[in-house]
């Protein structure tokens, strides 16, 4: 018999077991792309910034039931936000960035999400979307 868990859950486990061992590798390519510093990234460093998102959020009043939309590409602040909102039960809404405005539109009244993190490029247009949508919503 297994006990249902949350990819949190599993995750800090495995990152209070594995410490200094590499979680995550941003290649030098990549991070020129993304403009975010090259380089692995550990198991320990990784659930520490991890933790100070949850506790952001949680301090905010995220928790089950909100819905959060994460457009941030293959950014390990993607992993980041989305296990901080998945300890507390929050769901998150994955935006594909290659998405147009009538399509974020959908995904936004569609999923009823609360808020989204958008990367600057696209907040003019996910702000847009949201307005159309008509619904309660932070950017």
């Amino acid at each position: 018999m297994t006990t249902a868990t949350t990819v949190y859950a599993r995750f800090r486990e495995t990152a209070l077991r594995r410490g200094g061992a590499g979680f995550l590798n941003v290649l030098p390519e990549t991070a020129g792309i993304y403009g975010i510093a090259a380089g692995e990234i550990t198991y320990e460093a990784m659930l520490g910034r991890v933790e100070r998102w949850r506790a952001a959020f949680a301090d905010r009043g995220y928790g089950a039931g909100h819905r959060v939309g994460l457009l941030l590409q293959n950014r390990p602040v993607f992993i980041e936000l989305w296990f901080a909102l998945n300890a507390l039960g929050v769901s998150v809404v994955p935006i594909n960035p290659d998405l147009r405005v009538s399509e974020l539109e959908y995904i936004i009244a569609h999923s009823e999400m609360n808020a989204a993190f958008v990367l600057a490029k696209r907040h003019d247009e996910v702000e847009t979307a949201a307005r159309q949508a008509a619904g309660r919503f932070r950017l």
